[in-house]
Parts: structure tokens; C-alpha cells; sequence
């Protein structure tokens, strides 16, 4: 019989994890949601006192932002930042290949058009060479994405969106309280988005956030939330994107546990890259010197079929998985052939056969995002980050016992 576990052996562990080491503050999260029953203020509206509102300026402190402002979800921030800065009909916006549809959907939301850029092979993140490369006259805005284990070259990214004048608007969804050069993710372009959707870092089942450094986008978005009401001199048409406070109420709590967490996250994450570079055919994602603090979405790393004498990534995954006790996967399908992204069939798009042609995601060649999907990218949750340091060379040995008892998987 096979020593792997995938085939009838011994498993290394039950659960590389064993007891979790991250913090979790649940009471505070219940006393919260109780203290915002009982006020009465259920909704979030400006100027008034709430759970909601507490949580926006504590947010916003700890993101190192001067404005925050709570809103129903992570797609409905991305496209409330979009109108906010006028950008619809006949505009263009680079997004990234790979990421969640929210991203290039709601560009397509505003009748506006996603250019689907490429990404780095070493980060998964967008390609500021592809970035340039794709800008016409018509371009508007930048919408990078900090996705799972690292932050787009926010430095690169600047120079570029000033040199050509466009905004950008960084889709943090997948980076809670990380830092690029010792300031906040979220406060470097002229939105920051935040999602608070099950699956984050933190999370109140839904909900969303903008920052952003200026008082008046704020007001705009704060009008815009809130039905098209005027706010300090600022009214613009919209719809309702408020909050309750007791999506605010949990968030609080989470925030508690956030806190206490983003150190151990980031250093965790760091020994699970040197585990990964000390274990044969695979490879850390770049970190780049300007990340100072990473709190990731998930933990990826990469793989080498050739390595493997060409075993297929999913099997590797699949090994992996037996051995450690949790889930490996792969990332997200590239937006050229997603499942979840198909923009040109929806009736309120077919404005002219021009747009249903140029927002149609089969138009785009993604081939690094493709071959990462399909041969490179191993990732799980962020859930990993809790293990044990003592438990972390599991994952060494895990591959190590998977790369030596290979011959058993291809003939399997």
C-alpha cells in the first residue's frame, strides 16, 4: 500500500491546525448586537449616533482613513465609488483578469466598459505593465484587486493612474487591515472598498465599506446610500445602501478580533512562505519589501508539475489535502471564462451591439491567469493562519512526503 493518505496511508495529521491561535471576541459581538437592539437606532443615518456610526469612525481609525462610510456589501461599494466619480457611459475601466466577477460586474453596472488586464505570475495581482499597455482616451479608472496573499504594486499603479490621470479605486475585499509602506490598504487610491461577506477576514454575514480621503466624495456617497437625500451641499440619484447597525454591531466585535490578529497573520503567513520555499517543486508568491503588513484572504502558493514528472495540479492538491487535513483548491477562473460572469446576456446591457461586443469577457486572452487556475495556484483559507508556529513545517513535510511517493499518485 501507498505511505500518501489520498491512497490508504497514514494521514501526517488530522488537522495541520489542531486549536486555532487566533482571537475571537463572540461576547463582545452579542453585547454589541444587544446594546443596538436596544437603542432603538437600527438604521445608519448621518449625524446621528449608532452602532453603525461608532463602527465607521473605528474603521476608518484603524484603516488609517479620514472618511469611512457603510454600505450594504462589497459590489454595491465598488459601483456606488464608480458613480461617485462620474464614470459611466462610453468610460473604460482596467480590472483584473482574476478576481471576483463583483469586480468587472459592477463596471458593466454603470453601463461603463472592464478591460480585463492580465496578472503577475508571482503575486496573482494585475500586471501594471498590462495596465499600461491597455490605456485609451477613454479610460477613467484603475479598480486593482489585493487579492488572497498579496497586495498589487500600489507604487507602480500610482505613477501610472497619475501620469495618464485616472482614478483608482483598490478592491480590498481580501485585505483587511494589510499595509503597503506602513499606510492602510484602502487609502492609497481615491476609494478604498472593503466587503464584509461570510467568507472574510471579517464579517457580518454582508456588508461593505468605502474609504476615502476627501470630504466630499464622502458626502456624495453618504447622499448616494441614502436614497439621493442632500447631505452638506451633496445630492446625487441613487438607491438604498445603508447598513443596519446590527451588521455594525458584530463588525465591532470583529474589529476587536482583527486587531488582535493582524500581527500574528502577518508573521504566520510569512513562516507558512518559508515552509513553502524549504519543500521541493513549489514556490512562495513574491512579497514584495512595500508590503509591511499582510493580513490575507487565503494562503497560495505555487506548483511545479515538471518537478512531479508532470502530475496534474488537482491531484497534487488532492493529495495535499489527505495528508494536512483541510481543503486545498485552486483560485478563481479567470473573468474570459468564468461561470459567474457573463455580463453580455443580461438584457439592461444590450445597449447597442458595441457594447454587448466589448463587454463580453470571451473577447480577452488571459493566458498567466489561465495557467495559474488550471497548473500553478494551491490555495486554502485563511483559517491556516491560526496554526500553531510549532505545527507549521507540517507543511513541508507534507509535500516533501507527497514529492517522494509521486511515482504512486501518476501510476494511480
Amino acid at each position: 500500500m501507498s505511505k500518501l493518505a489520498l491512497l490508504g496511508g497514514a494521514p501526517l495529521t488530522q488537522n495541520i491546525i489542531a486549536k486555532s491561535t487566533l482571537a475571537s471576541h463572540k461576547q463582545a459581538e452579542r453585547e454589541y448586537l444587544l446594546q443596538a437592539y436596544d437603542s432603538g437606532h437600527w438604521d445608519d443615518w448621518p449625524e446621528q449616533e449608532s452602532m453603525a456610526s461608532r463602527f465607521e469612525r473605528e474603521w476608518a481609525d484603524f484603516c488609517d482613513s479620514k472618511h469611512c462610510a457603510l454600505l450594504t456589501n462589497g459590489t454595491h461599494t465598488l459601483q456606488i465609488a464608480l458613480e461617485t466619480l462620474d464614470i459611466g457611459a462610453g468610460d473604460e475601466v482596467i480590472v483584473p483578469g482574476l478576481t471576483w466577477q463583483a469586480t468587472a460586474s459592477t463596471v458593466c453596472d454603470v453601463n461603463a466598459t472592464p478591460l480585463l488586464a492580465d496578472v503577475e505570475p508571482d503575486t496573482l495581482c494585475i500586471d501594471p505593465v498590462k495596465i499600461e499597455a491597455m490605456i485609451t482616451p477613454q479610460t477613467r479608472a484603475i479598480i486593482p484587486v489585493h487579492l488572497y496573499h498579496r497586495l498589487a504594486d500600489m507604487d507602480e499603479i500610482t505613477r501610472i493612474a497619475r501620469q495618464h490621470n485616472l482614478a483608482i479605486i483598490e478592491d480590498c475585499a481580501h485585505a483587511h487591515g494589510s499595509q503597503w509602506n506602513s499606510k492602510g490598504v484602502g487609502t492609497i487610491g481615491r476609494f478604498g472598498s472593503f466587503s464584509f461577506q461570510q467568507s472574510k477576514l471579517m464579517t457580518a454575514g454582508e456588508g461593505g465599506s468605502l474609504l476615502m480621503q476627501e470630504e466630499e466624495l464622502y458626502w456624495k456617497v453618504v447622499s448616494q446610500r441614502s436614497c439621493g437625500r442632500g447631505y452638506h451641499g451633496f445630492q446625487v440619484h441613487s438607491g438604498n445602501y445603508r447598513m443596519t447597525s446590527f451588521q455594525a454591531a458584530v463588525l465591532r466585535g470583529q474589529l476587536l478580533s482583527l486587531g488582535a490578529n493582524c500581527q500574528r497573520i502577518h508573521r504566520i503567513g510569512a513562516a507558512l512562505d518559508k515552509a513553502i520555499a524549504d519543500a521541493p517543486g513549489v514556490a512562495p508568491l513574491k512579497r514584495r519589501d512595500e508590503i509591511t503588513r499582510q493580513c490575507s484572504y487565503a494562503f497560495v502558493f505555487l506548483y511545479d508539475k515538471n518537478t512531479y514528472d508532470g502530475l496534474d495540479c488537482q491531484r497534487f492538491r488532492q493529495a495535499l489535502s489527505a495528508e494536512l487535513g483541510i481543503d486545498f483548491h485552486t483560485v478563481y477562473t479567470p473573468l474570459s471564462h468564468s461561470e459567474v460572469y457573463y455580463p453580455h446576456t443580461k438584457k439592461r446591457h444590450q445597449l447597442s451591439k458595441e457594447y454587448v461586443k466589448a463587454i463580453d469577457p470571451k473577447r480577452w486572452e488571459l493566458p498567466v491567469a489561465d495557467e495559474l487556475w488550471k497548473n500553478r495556484a494551491v490555495l486554502t483559507t485563511w483559517h491556516i493562519f491560526g496554526c500553531p508556529q510549532e505545527r507549521i513545517s507540517l507543511l513541508t513535510d507534507a509535500i516533501s512526503k507527497i514529492y517522494d511517493n509521486r511515482k504512486d499518485l501518476l501510476e494511480s
